[in-house]
């Protein structure tokens, strides 16, 4: 697709001529483009010597031009409209050296510009011919080129030259000098450009990948220490329970401790879970238009359940027509962890309140409580994994983890996250994610 927004026309009828000449990104490989753009800039640089040849005297050169003209208009139909690239570049590169080679006889030989566009010849086949057939070309090409001059010397006077004068041979040498300088620019600004950008590429997927290893390291890291915790107290209670020490009022407390550890680590593991999955998805999203209302009801089912137990009241007010171009089970997960997060931080008898309004192109979702408030300090940090795990107003474990992975979903998403809070005032999240099309 090509990027249209603030660029002149010209430009953008430019750059669908050049796509329509060398084939889209998306359709072709970037050798076949490379051949393809060989191909044109052969067709030109051939068709212009036929007329030229033929007005300086060299009619024999004007006739092989045009054999060469046909047949790079035909290798360059079948690469580029039926994608047959192999045989393209054989067929290419194997009427270049013999038309060349024939050149050599009728266009005074060494002292012609035939070397010369062997050289081009050779530097072009290099660049559109496959690793595998280098050496090849490389031998066949030298000895072309070595063969014709050794038959020269031996046998001079079957060489013609048909320039009618000096200066028809001068023209002759300067136009391919030119030629050539201009070609071996072009392709060399094409392949380091080609270089450049694959480089950049893998730079790029170097440090997404350091990235991700380190997200890994600490992932894993968090999870092993957040289990530790709830599987060691579950096992301290379990041999309180075979001891039958525990009286019934310590038995409801550390119940009720084991709950809450139990919770906070299916919390955990569901967060786990998802990160797991688009891992092996490599973070693809299946982005489509919901009705916002039907994705958060059963989340909003699950944590109304979860905030009675703390006395919390949890509302919603959501437009049941509201619609948005969401993953489904991203957003589900977005809004559990920052609801989930609502609850874990506000006492009892707090609120917690989820709207949802427009703003501009966006759906605003809005969770808002009136529990502790995030400290200053961790702030900064509150979206990565780096943030240090704490414990809610009934000692539920935090992750750690489930911000890290709001962060993540959204942005996939192509929606932005951010909070405000005062420490013992409250906190409130924000998730902007784009609206449908109907809805705009």
């Amino acid at each position: 697709m090509l990027p249209t927004e603030g660029t002149p026309p010209f430009l953008i009828l430019l750059k669908r001529a050049i796509y329509f000449l060398i084939g889209a990104p998306g359709q072709f490989k970037l050798e076949n483009q490379v051949f393809n753009s060989i191909c044109v800039i052969a067709i030109i640089i051939v068709g212009y010597n036929v007329p030229f040849s033929y007005y300086t005297g060299l009619k024999v050169a004007a006739a092989i031009f045009t054999l060469l003209f046909l047949s790079f208009c035909i290798t360059y139909y079948l690469a580029r409209f039926r994608k047959q690239l192999k045989f393209s570049v054989i067929i290419s590169s194997v009427m270049v050296l013999l038309m060349l080679g024939t050149n050599y006889f009728f266009n005074a030989g060494v002292r012609g510009p035939s070397l010369l566009s062997f050289t081009l010849a050779f530097f072009m086949i290099m660049i559109i011919s496959p690793r595998k057939q280098y050496w090849l070309w490389s031998v066949l090409s030298l000895g072309t080129g070595l063969g014709l001059l050794f038959f020269e010397y031996k046998n001079p006077q079957d060489i013609q030259s048909t320039y009618t004068n000096d200066a028809a041979m001068f023209i002759d040498m300067a136009s391919t000098y030119i030629i050539n300088i201009m070609v071996i620019f072009v392709g060399l600004y094409y392949l380091k450009t080609a270089y450049y950008k694959e480089k950049r590429s893998a730079e790029a997927k170097a440090q997404m990948l350091e990235r991700m290893n380190h997200e890994k390291t600490k992932f894993f890291s968090i999870i092993s220490h957040d289990l530790r915790s709830p599987l060691a107290s579950i096992q301290s209670y379990m041999e309180l329970f075979r001891m039958d020490v525990l009286s019934e009022e310590e038995k409801e407390m550390m119940e009720k401790k084991l709950t809450n550890a139990v919770s906070s680590t299916q919390e955990m593991l569901d967060n786990m879970l998802s990160w797991s999955k688009a891992q092996l998805n490599d973070g693809k999203v299946n982005l489509e238009i919901n009705n916002l209302s039907e994705v958060l009801a059963p989340v909003i089912s699950i944590q109304k359940a979860a905030s009675k137990e703390k006395k919390i009241k949890l509302t919603h007010q959501i437009d049941p027509l509201l619609a948005v171009m969401s993953d489904v089970h991203m957003l589900q997960l977005i809004v559990r962890n920052i609801i989930g997060n609502a609850i874990k931080f506000t006492p009892e008898e707090g609120l917690i309140q989820l709207s949802v309004s427009k703003s501009d192109q966006h759906c605003l979702i809005k969770v808002q409580d009136n529990g502790n408030g995030i400290a200053k300090e961790n702030k900064a940090e509150i979206f990565s994994l780096k943030a240090q795990s704490t414990y809610g107003t009934a000692n539920e474990k935090g992750i750690g983890l489930g911000l890290f992975l709001c962060k993540e979903y959204t942005h996939a998403q192509g929606g932005k996250i951010w909070f405000e809070s005062q420490l013992g005032i409250g906190t409130t999240f924000y998730v902007a994610l784009p609206l449908d099309h109907e809805g705009l």
